[in-house]
């Protein structure tokens, strides 16, 4: 065939719109979690306020009807919002963060069927303060964007016909290890009833802790190996 004849495929880019992901977020949060409101204001409104602001990354402060009320008509406003998210209890919001995001998925997966998994470590800036209701929370770290403090929060995902999908989010807490987190995510594997073709992880899981782990229990894993030392250089050029 000349190349000059060749005509290249057009495909459509598939793009999900506010409303969209939105709607499909809205549900399983309404059937989890339970804000209790007195008044004409309901949990399912702070939610989808919320929703709207993530998707058009919008911060607390800076909503206003007008940027909400494009695709709805019922919107908490900043007081409100900020008022009742905080009777939202995280220890309860981890225990359902498993069902939230599963809701959907799970639909679309086979039990004793063997997956690709992988899981991340990821460190979120912060640059406020702490109190008793973040402490814990709050990670000191190699300086980042100038601040040794963040959020961070370690996630599993599971891949199925080249699509990922994430399964759990889990703050990362003071005084924990990261094998005590894989250890959770393992055991809701067992628990879903699927089985680990290979685990990948990233280069925050290279550790002596993680690999004896891993391998005391029997999960094959992939992890990025950092170029240290002149043996471990020897052995990344087959020497």
């Amino acid at each position: 065939m000349s190349l000059l004849s060749y005509k290249p495929v057009y495909r459509p880019k598939i793009e999900l719109k506010s409303k969209e992901c939105i709607d499909a977020v809205l549900q399983p949060l309404t059937d989890h979690v339970t804000i209790k409101i007195n008044g004409s204001l309901t949990s399912e409104d702070v939610f989808r306020t919320v929703l709207s602001m993530a998707v058009n990354r919008n911060s607390v402060h800076s909503i206003t009807v007008h940027s909400i009320t494009t695709q709805y008509q019922d919107v908490a406003c900043e007081t409100s919002l900020l008022y009742h998210l905080k009777k939202l209890n995280m220890e309860e919001l981890i225990k359902s963060n498993e069902k939230i995001l599963l809701q959907e998925v799970i639909k679309t997966l086979k039990t004793g069927k063997s997956y690709e998994f992988a899981a991340d470590y990821t460190n979120d800036p912060y640059y406020g303060k702490k109190d008793q209701s973040n402490e814990k929370y709050v990670i000191r770290g190699q300086a980042k964007k100038s601040t040794n403090s963040f959020y961070s929060y370690i996630s599993l995902y599971i891949t199925n016909k080249n699509e990922r999908f994430t399964v759990s989010v889990l703050p990362v807490e003071q005084k924990k290890t990261k094998v005590e987190y894989l250890s959770h995510f393992i055991d809701l594997i067992k628990r879903l009833n699927f089985k680990i073709k290979v685990l990948c992880l990233d280069r925050e899981f290279y550790c002596t802790d993680v690999f004896e782990f891993l391998q005391n229990n029997n999960v094959p894993y992939i992890v990025p190996v950092i170029k240290r030392g002149e043996q471990m250089k020897q052995i990344l050029k087959g020497e």
